[in-house]
């Protein structure tokens, strides 16, 4: 299995880690995994896009190192409706953004700003009920990419994400 995968089905263990009162300290990782999953899903698309083969796991390990949260934030949240930057709209070549990437782009955010929640706030109680929706949001995006990934829109997601900060325009 991949670490995004892996990550999902930690996030669904630890929600449902003890029967009666679960613990917040599950919870919570609960709630971070379900970012994680999404997050490492979206980094693996991009590296194996840009780089493929066995030979090059290597740097594509190297070039991973290259996303950065806030940068990726920033992009989703153009994606999820705020507006795309002049930087990126030649990619999507004057067509509108799928719906579908509009979606998983406002999942990513949310995802996360719960898991900002999750490890930052300790005001904040979470439920099982929360964290499995999380779980269920992140199993959605990353199925639903799975449609999309082959997209010219996607391939200016997944630039974004990696080199928005950089780009010139």
């Amino acid at each position: 299995m991949s670490l995004h995968s892996d990550l999902l089905a930690q996030a669904r263990h630890l929600a449902r880690r003890e029967s009666k009162r679960p613990r917040q300290a599950s919870l919570r990782r609960s709630v971070s995994a379900s970012y994680y999953a999404v997050f490492h899903m979206l980094i693996d698309e991009a590296t194996r896009r840009m780089m493929s083969g066995n030979d090059r796991i290597a740097l594509r390990r190297c070039l991973a190192r290259g996303f950065s949260h806030r940068n990726m934030h920033r992009v989703a949240l153009q994606f999820a409706g705020s507006g795309v930057s002049q930087k990126l709209r030649p990619g999507l070549n004057g067509l509108p953004l799928q719906p579908e990437l509009v979606a998983l782009a406002r999942t990513f955010v949310d995802l996360q700003q719960a898991r900002h929640e999750a490890d930052y706030n300790l005001a904040l109680r979470f439920t099982r009920r929360e964290a499995l929706n999380l779980a269920n949001r992140a199993d959605r995006a990353m199925t639903a990419w799975r449609d999309l990934r082959k997209t010219a829109q996607a391939d200016t997601f997944l630039t974004g994400l990696l080199a928005f900060g950089n780009l010139q325009g």
